[in-house]
């Protein structure tokens, strides 16, 4: 028989785990209590003994969804597997639900004054994950901070696009093309 502490642990992942996939599949504009509370299979009532209101729901999934996205990380790959590694991490569902919750706070200056401690964490934790992957060898430098921010915001509009219109030969060519350019700069041979 399950502890009331294992209950409860339970009942957040599986809301946690509902959330995510509502904003996924609705976005955050209709991501409603009900919804969330429909693909956890827990009432209302139960939601709200663990959060007192949508956004606070919508503040832990996303740093749920920051910590699952850099927990898993490979170490010694080498540039062009490391990109492979990074783009499929981008193109997640987890990653589109973090997206798509940094959008809304845009506009929405509660969540974003809720949100902007899970990013600060997420920047953090991806950074280390990403050092983690270099060689052990080679120092991390600012010119790989710098480099890192190029891939990422390279690789989230390369996401965009190939959730709309696939391509994955022009992908693979972009991605060979990226590692040429950034090789010189990492000092890594080919």
């Amino acid at each position: 028989m399950p502890t009331q502490v294992e209950r409860r642990a339970a009942t957040i992942s599986r809301l946690l785990d509902a959330t995510e996939v509502v904003v996924h599949e609705r976005g955050y504009a209709d991501t409603t209590i009900a919804a969330v509370c429909a693909e956890a299979g827990v009432s209302q009532g139960g939601l709200f003994r663990h959060f007192p209101h949508r956004r606070a729901l919508l503040v832990a999934t996303a740093s749920r969804v920051a910590e699952r996205q850099t927990d898993d990380v490979p170490a010694g790959l080498g540039l062009l597997e490391s990109l492979r590694h990074l783009r499929a991490l981008v193109r997640s569902r987890p990653n589109q639900v973090w997206h798509e919750l940094v959008r809304a706070a845009r506009t929405d200056a509660e969540l974003r004054a809720d949100l902007a401690p899970a990013l600060r964490e997420y920047h953090r934790r991806t950074g280390s994950a990403v050092v983690a992957m270099t060689p052990a060898d080679r120092p991390w430098t600012p010119a790989h901070q710098a480099a890192l921010r190029v891939v990422v915001n390279y690789l989230d509009g390369e996401a965009a696009v190939a959730h709309v219109l696939p391509d994955p030969d022009r992908d693979e060519a972009s991605l060979r093309a990226l590692a040429d350019l950034l090789r010189p700069l990492l000092e890594e041979t080919p």
